[in-house]
């Protein structure tokens, strides 16, 4: 289990690390730009390892294709991440994917029955921690 909270966190980071550097790609070339670039690099790299592995293509045949959706709002969420991140910092855009991720989450759950009490508590406070971010964040600037 503790591997798998490491793993899970060091995921977190890898992320912010990479919506930061497609920000600053995004800034140089633009959005969609590096979101192209990442996705090329991406496909690159797990093409290279499927073909080392001995790729199972067969198993993409007859998907029912709104499966492949995932692949196609992972390209979105790297285009606007990478156009958003510049604007608005790395916290703030981490803390507003943290935000959205929490509501599709506890919608999920809810229209699956799985969604507790103690996971609408969870949820409010991890958007208190944003608010409370946003807020101070909003206080520490000075007026122009």
């Amino acid at each position: 289990m503790t591997l798998l909270i490491l793993l899970g966190l060091l995921n977190g980071v890898a992320v912010s690390l990479s919506r930061t550097l497609n920000g600053r790609l995004a800034s140089a070339r633009g959005a969609m730009t590096a979101s192209l670039a990442n996705h090329l690099l991406g496909f690159a790299l797990l093409g290279a390892l499927l073909i080392l592995k001995g790729a199972p293509w067969e198993r993409l045949a007859g998907l029912d294709p709104w499966l492949l959706l995932g692949g196609v709002l992972g390209a979105l969420f790297v285009a606007i991440s990478s156009w958003a991140i510049g604007r608005v910092g790395a916290l703030a855009c981490a803390l507003l994917i943290v935000t959205g991720q929490l509501a599709g989450g506890a919608l999920l759950d809810a229209l699956a029955g799985r969604l507790a009490a103690s996971d609408l508590l969870g949820i409010l406070l991890v958007l208190t921690g944003a608010a409370l971010q946003r807020w101070q964040a909003g206080k520490a600037r000075p007026t122009p």
